[in-house]
C-alpha cells in the first residue's frame, strides 16, 4: 500500500513541530561543544527527490560527533561484508559466532567509535584514512565539512591528559590500527561540523539508496544504504525516556553537539537541533522534533505503506 502525502502537509508537520517546541528546553550545552549557542533550533528535511524544507536555524554548523557512524559505515561495509565488519567490531557474543571484547573502564571515549576507525582502510596512513573519511562527509552532505580547530586541540589535549592510549594497553583493547592513528581520527571526527540542513540531505543519501538527491552524485553502492539504515536502527538515540524506534519508527543517530539526524528509506532524511543536551548527550528537543514530525504525518519505517510526497 502507497500513500500520497503533498508536500504542503509535510512543511505543515515542520512547522507544527517547530512551533510546539520553540519554547521547549531540556539540558545544557555540553563542554565539548565550543562555539555553540544557546537556544538555537532548527529542523530540515530533504525528500529523495531533492526538494528541502527547513525552519528555524538550520543553517548552524554543528558537530558531527557520533553521527559519524553513518558515513563511516557506508565506507567500512565497502571493504568488507558487514557480517565480517560487524565480527570485527566485537559487536557482540550471538549466533553469529562473534566474540564480544569487554571494553575499557572509564575511558571517556568511545571504545565501538575508536575500533571502527581502526578498521577504516589504508592501515597505518592517517591521511589518507583522514581524506577519506572526510571526503565521504562532504558527499553525503552536499558540502565540505568545517573543522573546528578550537574542539580538535580540546579533545587532544582531554584525551593526552586522561591517558587514553595507555587505558586501551592496559586492557589490551584490540585496535586495527595504530592507536595514535585510531585516536586522532576519532578527536578528529568529533571537531568535524556540518550545517543542520547539510545533515538532512546526508539522511537523504542514505534514504536515497546511495545518491545525493541534491548533487545528484552517487556517493556509495545502494546495494549498501540498507545496512546503513540498519546500523543507524540498531544505534538510535536510545538514551532517551522513551525507545526511539517505538516512538519514532526511524533509524538515526545523535550527537554530543545537539544533532539528531535520521533516514527513512526511499522517502527522505530529516535532521533536527538544539545545542542543548541531557546528562546522557541526547539532545531532547530536536528528538522530539523529529518525534512530532513523524506523528503528524502518520511516518514510519516498520509501517508496511509507503509514503510518496507529491505537488
Amino acid at each position: 500500500m502507497t500513500r500520497k502525502i503533498s508536500v504542503a502537509d509535510l512543511k505543515k508537520a515542520v512547522d507544527e513541530a517547530y512551533e510546539s517546541l520553540s519554547s521547549f528546553s531540556d539540558g545544557n550545552v555540553n563542554p565539548r561543544n565550543i562555539g555553540a549557542e544557546p537556544g538555537q533550533f532548527g529542523i530540515a528535511v530533504v525528500l529523495t527527490d531533492g526538494t528541502v524544507i527547513t525552519r528555524g536555524d538550520t543553517n548552524v554548523h554543528t558537530p558531527v560527533g557520533a553521527i559519524s557512524a553513518a558515513p563511516l559505515m557506508s565506507l567500512l561495509f565497502a571493504q568488507a561484508s558487514p557480517m565480517e565488519i560487524l565480527k570485527q567490531a566485537g559487536a557482540g557474543a550471538c549466533a553469529c559466532g562473534c566474540q564480544k571484547q569487554q571494553k575499557p573502564k572509564d575511558l571517556g571515549a568511545c571504545a565501538r567509535g575508536l575500533r571502527a576507525f581502526s578498521q577504516l582502510q589504508p592501515v597505518g596512513d592517517a591521511d589518507s584514512k583522514y581524506n577519506l573519511f572526510a571526503n565521504r562527509v562532504a558527499d553525503m552532505a552536499g558540502a565540505d565539512p568545517q573543522f573546528n580547530d578550537k574542539i580538535y586541540e580540546a579533545v587532544t589535549k582531554e584525551y593526552e591528559e586522561s591517558g587514553l592510549e595507555n587505558k586501551l594497553a592496559a586492557d589490551d583493547f584490540y585496535l586495527f590500527d595504530d592507536a595514535r592513528i585510531a585516536i586522532d581520527m576519532y578527536n578528529k571526527s568529533r571537531a568535524l561540523e556540518v550545517s543542520v540542513e547539510q545533515l538532512a540531505v546526508m539522511g537523504a543519501t542514505i534514504a536515497a539508496d546511495g545518491v545525493n538527491p541534491v548533487t545528484h552524485t552517487e556517493v556509495f553502492d545502494g546495494a549498501l544504504a540498507q545496512n546503513v539504515a540498519g546500523y543507524m536502527a540498531a544505534m538510535s538515540p536510545h538514551k532517551m525516556r522513551l525507545p526511539w524506534l517505538t516512538v519514532a519508527g526511524l533509524p538515526a543517530v545523535s550527537s554530543y553537539g545537539g544533532a539528531v539526524m535520521g533516514a527513512l528509506p526511499g522517502t527522505f532524511g530529516i535532521a533536527a537541533y538544539a545545542p542543548e543536551v541531557n546528562d546522557k548527550g541526547v539532545s531532547m528537543k530536536a528528538a522530539r522534533a523529529i518525534v512530532e514530525v513523524m506523528t503528524r504525518l502518520g511516518l514510519s519505517a516498520f509501517s508496511s505503506a509507503r509514503a510518496t510526497f507529491v505537488g
